[in-house]
């Protein structure tokens, strides 16, 4: 077996997230991605743990992919990075809209010297419009889709956002299916395209409660409730109220403790509270689950962040976690990709490494240009190329930001 995109060459500006998760798949499934690194570094060398002097969001990031650093502002980069996009496949940044042809290196530049290149470029508000050159992260699009209010609405609480990247992650996988998209389209026609996703976009397109907002109403939150259970867990058990009520009362013999000409309200109060007893009475949270699985209720442990949620039963067996290299002497974990194929491998192997800056600069320019050590030298010596020992001045990530 061989990984399903072997051979495909990425070429990959991204930073941060939005961009190097889409390029950690694609690496996942056996691209060749080239991350091109400004000298100042990804800022997400900064973010989490540090092992090795690397951090475990860019390990988790970019584990698996080569890594050239380019000072664009340098003289010859720009004519570098030219040659490197007319042997590549695929093109990705997330910059805002009009750094690459500040630099030019924009798609107009990329197409003319390789017409079946693909470039996606993944921004907040797109590559066109009144928005196009706002800052943009994901708590930005969760704020300015609604999200986060109607999150507020619905648990009475202030507005705060999810602890989760929805707007990033989301923006990456749309990202890839436009590629994947647009590179059959190229296969047949032999012309490349600009895949312009706005991660503005992306959120709405996601939100399974968008069809509430379109047709003016108010959505009924969907009630998946928390409940005590047993040896001091909390489970969640899919369905509303009126749902777990009856299928407890007609399949388990759950009496209806509601007195003789109650009103709705305390109806709803005492089989709420027969629920909740009727939950804790289990002598363990074993039975308890067994009895859910019986009557055929989906149900999810409440797990703790960190060793617990890992602990899962089904972490081990689909090999979600992976031991890499940390750079350091040792191997620490991060997560892998999801894909199962029957006839093809994928994700990183065993001992993977993400990359330093620069890490390959000589290796990486040989296998796709031919440069030669003294070549690769003699960009180094220009300032072209640069590696973990530079130093940038950020001046770079300034014009980018």
């Amino acid at each position: 077996m061989d990984y399903p995109l072997k051979g495909l060459k990425v070429l990959d500006f991204s930073r941060v997230l939005a961009g190097p998760y889409a390029t950690r798949l694609l690496s996942d499934l056996g691209a060749d991605v080239i991350k091109v690194e400004p000298p100042e570094g990804d800022v997400t060398r900064h973010f989490g743990h540090k092992v090795g002097e690397q951090s475990g969001f860019y390990v988790q990031q970019n584990v698996g992919k080569r890594n050239i650093c380019i000072d664009l502002r340098a003289d010859g980069a720009r004519e570098l990075i030219l040659k490197l996009a007319e042997k590549a496949d695929v093109v990705l940044e997330n910059f805002r809209p009009g750094v690459m042809e500040k630099y030019g290196i924009g798609w107009d530049a990329l197409h003319k010297v390789n017409p079946k290149l693909v470039m996606v470029s993944i921004s907040g508000f797109g590559q066109e419009g009144p928005e196009r050159t706002r800052a943009a992260y994901a708590p930005i699009l969760h704020a300015e889709s609604g999200i986060i209010e109607r999150q507020a609405s619905f648990n009475e609480t202030p507005p705060a956002d999810v602890s989760l990247s929805l707007a990033d992650t989301y923006s990456s996988l749309h990202g890839l299916v436009g590629m994947f998209a647009a590179l059959h389209q190229a296969q047949q026609t032999g012309k490349g395209q600009h895949v312009d996703i706005a991660m503005i976009n992306v959120v709405h397109s996601v939100d399974d409660y968008a069809h509430y907002a379109l047709d003016g109403i108010w959505p009924k939150k969907e009630e998946s409730l928390v409940w005590d259970a047993p040896e001091g867990q909390q489970i969640l058990i899919s369905g509303e109220m009126r749902w777990l009520w009856r299928v407890f009362s007609t399949r388990d013999g759950l009496q209806d403790p509601t007195p003789p000409g109650a009103d709705l309200d305390t109806k709803i109060k005492c089989r709420f509270d027969a629920v909740r007893d009727y939950i804790k009475s289990f002598p363990t949270f074993e039975a308890l689950c067994a009895k859910l699985d019986e009557v055929n209720l989906a149900w999810g442990r409440v797990r703790q962040f960190g060793d617990d949620s890992y602990s899962q039963p089904s972490v081990t067996p689909r090999g979600v976690l992976v031991d890499v290299d940390d750079r350091g002497g040792g191997t620490r974990k991060t997560v892998q990709s999801p894909y199962r194929f029957s006839d093809a491998k994928s994700g990183i192997e065993t001992g993977a490494k993400a990359p330093h800056r620069g890490e390959h600069n000589a290796d990486a320019l040989r296998d796709w240009l031919g440069v030669s050590v003294d070549q690769a030298a003699a960009l180094a010596q220009t300032g072209v190329l640069l590696s973990e020992d530079d130093e940038g001045d950020g001046e770079a990530a300034k014009a980018a930001g």
